[in-house]
């Protein structure tokens, strides 16, 4: 659920970084569109201006000097305009902004034959067109048709505009870094770009794979994108925006690293925080699992304590008769059989008596250590009773079986060879009863334990040190 939080935060922190550029850059976009289609159109009412003055009668009745003046006075001194002048119908220069311009003949040119061959063609801008004044200028030629009073082509009104204008336009913008800003026509000329370099002003791009890509999606008002640029492979976000009347489209391209540097900022603090979170989860999931491990040998400890008797290590008698009832209550269900050996330390008491408690506390460890070794089955359970009492439960034994295993007690603790001076036979011995479960006489688990007591009574009745069977189940008599 964390992890699922952080990405969300991350996913919408991403769109709401892209969104931003999205909407500042075409805010970008929009504001140099206004500002190009305002100058555009001054200087199409500049065009305008010098037609009609050009055609006046008034323009007939002036000396040259006032002539000059009258058509040009203003407008031409504008910044970033190089050049106006008046072309005739086959292309001759008749007037010029310039004086002493050379009276040159420019008939072959685009904007001299789009307006003589398509009369509804309104004001035309050229693509860049590097124009020898009295230094190399890279322009564009805005031109518009003049016609006589019968409509016939008269020529046109001619200026070139220094892409300055534009260069200047763009380099206010602050976009950051690898930032792009470029002015295009739909037919894929470059008219400036900034970081600008004078060799790609009027390069032809319509080719370029990437302008291919995106040809239809400019034929829309305004959009944006993201793509690699070929000269540089950038990743950008382009935003764009189709200028009016003209063929003209202003591109903003900002750097994918620039947009998300603050969110990669936020992803690396995030990316951060959360291997420290994992880090610190481990951590606490390492000291709570050795804690659990330290609590539960403590638990396991304690329970072995509260179950096992601190002097023989064998089950006490709280957990055998636990034992003794999971044992009844398995058996009853699956119908099996078990075994109990009732075994008492032979002259116990007189053994104690001669040589102490602490040396009768021996003899009951050794005595329990002998019963644990001749049972090798998990199944098989070994308790002190009580005193110098033990029992041994034997599953899944029948009356051989639990014989057997008696017997191999008894001679397990004879071979001990404890000195036993007041015991007939001059060593620690043990007297072994044994009772084997039959549902059909035991009504309960303690006639079981009392049949093997039963039994170990005869052992002792017999001399003691043998083992004793209480009366065997019929099908086994």
């Amino acid at each position: 659920m964390v992890f699922g939080l952080f990405g969300w935060m991350l996913y919408t922190s991403h769109e709401e970084a892209s969104q931003y550029a999205i909407d500042t850059s075409q805010n970008i976009t929009l504001m140099a569109q206004r500002d190009i289609v305002r100058n555009i159109e001054i200087l199409s009412l500049s065009l305008d201006a010098l037609a009609n003055r050009y055609q006046s009668p008034t323009y007939r009745q002036l000396t040259h000097n006032q002539q000059h003046s009258y058509l040009f006075g203003g407008v031409a001194a504008a910044k970033h305009v190089v050049v106006m002048a008046v072309l005739d119908d086959v292309g001759k220069v008749v007037v010029s902004s310039l004086p002493g311009a050379p009276a040159n003949t420019y008939g072959d040119r685009l904007y001299f034959t789009v307006h003589r061959d398509q009369p509804e063609t309104g004001l035309y801008i050229s693509p860049p067109i590097t124009a020898k004044f009295d230094r190399d200028l890279q322009v564009v030629v805005l031109s518009k048709r003049l016609a006589n009073q019968d409509g016939s082509f008269a020529g046109i009104v001619v200026m070139a505009l220094d892409l300055t204008y534009f260069r200047e336009l763009f380099s206010g913008v602050v976009l950051g870094e690898d930032g792009v800003m470029s002015l295009y026509s739909r037919s894929g000329v470059v008219y400036m770009r900034l970081p600008y370099s004078a060799s790609i002003i009027g390069r032809d791009i319509s080719t370029n794979p990437n302008f291919l890509t995106i040809k239809s999606l400019i034929q829309q008002n305004s959009g944006s994108f993201f793509a690699r640029a070929m000269n540089d492979g950038v990743k950008r976000l382009y935003a764009f925006r189709n200028v009016p009347g003209t063929q003209l489209v202003v591109f903003v391209g900002r750097s994918e690293k620039h947009i998300f540097r603050h969110w990669t900022e936020s992803l690396y603090t995030v990316g951060s925080l959360m291997l420290l979170f994992i880090a610190v989860c481990v951590a606490l999931f390492h000291v709570l699992r050795n804690e659990l491990k330290k609590r539960r040998h403590a638990e396991e400890k304690l329970q072995e304590l509260v179950r096992i008797d601190d002097l023989t290590k064998l089950l006490n008698r709280r957990a055998l008769d636990h034992a003794l009832d999971d044992l009844w209550s398995r058996s009853r269900r699956s119908k099996g059989t078990f075994s109990i050996l009732f075994i008492d330390v032979d002259y116990f008491k007189f053994y104690n008596d001669t040589y102490g408690h602490q040396k009768g506390d021996e003899v009951l460890a050794a005595v329990s250590r002998a019963i644990s070794l001749q049972l090798p089955r998990s199944s098989d359970i070994a308790a002190r009773y009580g005193g110098e009492e033990f029992i041994v439960v034997l599953a899944e034994t029948n009356a051989d079986g639990a014989i057997f295993v008696g017997e191999k007690i008894r001679s397990a603790i004879e071979a001990l060879h404890i000195l036993h001076s007041k015991s007939q036979i001059g060593h620690i011995s043990v007297s072994v009863g044994a009772a084997v479960y039959d549902g059909k006489i035991h009504d309960s688990i303690n006639a079981v334990l009392n049949a093997a007591d039963s039994a170990l009574y005869k052992a002792k009745g017999n001399g003691r040190n043998n083992v004793q069977i209480s009366a065997r189940p019929v099908d086994e008599a």
